[in-house]
């Protein structure tokens, strides 16, 4: 199974913290507050690191996976004996997967609006906002070792084809508006950028999307390991 070792030590993270969020949750706002150097805290470096990762996922060279860096021309290769029929297909195919991510849209607005239900209520605190986006950060690799959901909801096989592969970010760390910050609003403005981009190239280039015009996009092609390219082979 693909990062296995990672998949446990998310796991063990989440578990730990979030076990130390309901017993002693002091303790997590000593850590995050914790001072590295004058006014520098860990919480401001954790801040940097994340900034960090989002700028990388918008750089061509920094995207590894072609899961990611499918949108870049320079990782586009062409299939041969590209037909009026393929295109026709192609239309059918994207037409599907906008229907399915205007779902996984939706889906996660409602679940928004729930937190901010909780929120008023006054059952989610800031503590527990965190805690939530470190869960939400692990789901990503859950999704990926052992079941995703939006296999069924974006109507894509693997992460390879997902048609909505770069809005993880955005879904991961979208509870952080409740936070009203610079560090967190921009945080969430940063992952909201990554979609824009993703969308416009989206538009402009819908042919990078889809393995029945990207031949780096297929099984044969593809570097990762996966349950349906051992079924293949």
């Amino acid at each position: 199974m693909p990062g296995k070792k990672e998949f446990w030590i998310k796991a063990g993270i989440v578990v730990f913290v979030g076990l130390i969020g309901i017993f002693r949750p002091d303790v997590l706002a000593v850590f995050f507050t914790f001072p590295l150097a004058g006014p520098v805290s860990v919480y401001h470096i954790l801040w940097a690191l994340t900034v960090f990762v989002l700028i990388k996922r918008m750089v061509p060279w920094y995207n590894k996976k072609i899961s990611s860096r499918k949108i870049f021309g320079r990782f586009y290769e062409e299939a041969d004996g590209i037909s009026p029929g393929r295109d026709e297909k192609l239309c059918r195919v994207k037409a599907m997967a906008d229907r399915g991510a205007f779902k996984s849209a939706l889906y996660w607005l409602l679940l928004l609006a729930d937190m901010a239900l909780w929120r008023m209520v006054g059952m989610f605190n800031d503590t527990w906002i965190f805690i939530t986006v470190l869960f939400f950060v692990f789901m990503d690799q859950f999704c990926v070792n052992v079941f995703c959901p939006f296999k069924w909801l974006a109507q894509a096989k693997c992460c390879t084809t997902c048609r909505i592969n770069n809005w993880g970010y955005t879904m991961a760390f979208s509870p952080l508006i409740f936070i009203p910050s610079f560090f967190t609003w921009s945080i969430v403005a940063l992952t909201i950028v990554v979609v824009i981009q993703w969308e416009y190239l989206y538009y402009r280039h819908p042919r990078r999307f889809f393995e029945t015009h990207n031949t780096a996009l297929t099984c044969r092609n593809c570097a990762a390991e996966c349950t349906g390219k051992r079924k293949l082979h």
